[in-house]
């Protein structure tokens, strides 16, 4: 009876090791969220792919399937930290929003000019940055590896984040290293809303491989967003001066 309770036992032992063992293994294979960064990074083209240049001009073409319309895009981006982009959507007219590396705004012909502030302002402060495409660990308060998954017909490592107004999961691919995604509550100017965005696609730009193509989910009506050219170094810095009904608004 004894040896039949120590067989028992044993019999036990070796069943949760088969069952617990593994899962530690899988559990400690995954790459850390700082490797996994870096990783981006380096099949971008790494930060000296962007340091040759001091600004750059994405054009693109933005259809939002929902209200059946398609809108040109341009998107301007100076060093260290300025923004602006310019939307013309058929009859709404000319919607711009941009930082000029102390205030972020917003305008639209239906609401007029706004400051952007809160979650959503530094949200914007982050676009801004010249290095964005970029992955920087050390701006994130929470950044956590937690599965191997699909995502969008691709094996990624989803990795849980927090920073810059924005809670949820970022998705690198297995495969090539790139951000294929990123998924959760997003600060916008009119709230935090839940979004998701795809890379649809990578392509190369003056030696950096930046999205070509990108699905935005969420929010009100879903966007792709086409690029069909980056220009670099051709930026007007006339381009990041505050709207004059901006302007206005910021109290002396």
């Amino acid at each position: 009876m004894r040896h039949s309770l120590s067989f028992v036992r044993r019999a036990r032992f070796t069943l949760i090791a088969a069952l617990v063992i593994p899962a530690l293994a899988s559990a400690q294979a995954l790459p850390d969220a700082k490797t996994l960064m870096e990783k981006h990074n380096a099949a971008m083209g790494g930060r000296a792919a962007f340091d040759k240049y001091s600004s750059m001009h994405m054009t693109a073409t933005m259809n939002i399937a929902a209200m059946g319309m398609d809108a040109a895009v341009d998107f301007y981006r100076a060093k260290p930290n300025k923004f602006m982009q310019r939307i013309v959507l058929g009859p709404v007219g000319e919607i711009l929003q941009g930082y000029d590396g102390k205030v972020a705004w917003t305008t639209n012909p239906m609401v007029g000019a706004q400051l952007i502030e809160g979650d959503a302002g530094l949200a914007m402060k982050g676009q801004a940055d010249f290095f964005a495409n970029l992955q920087d660990p050390t701006a994130y308060s929470t950044a956590q590896t937690l599965e191997l998954t699909d995502f969008e017909g691709r094996k990624c490592y989803k990795v849980r984040v927090v920073r810059d107004g924005r809670d949820g999961a970022e998705f690198f691919d297995a495969a090539t290293g790139l951000l294929a995604g990123f998924s959760g509550t997003q600060a916008t100017a009119q709230g935090p809303v839940e979004a998701m965005t795809v890379f649809v696609e990578y392509a190369e730009f003056g030696g950096i491989k930046l999205p070509k193509k990108i699905e935005q989910r969420g929010g009100p009506a879903g966007a792709t967003i086409t690029f069909s050219a980056i220009e670099f170094d051709k930026v007007d810095p006339a381009v990041f001066e505050l709207p004059a009904a901006v302007k206005a608004l910021i109290k002396p």
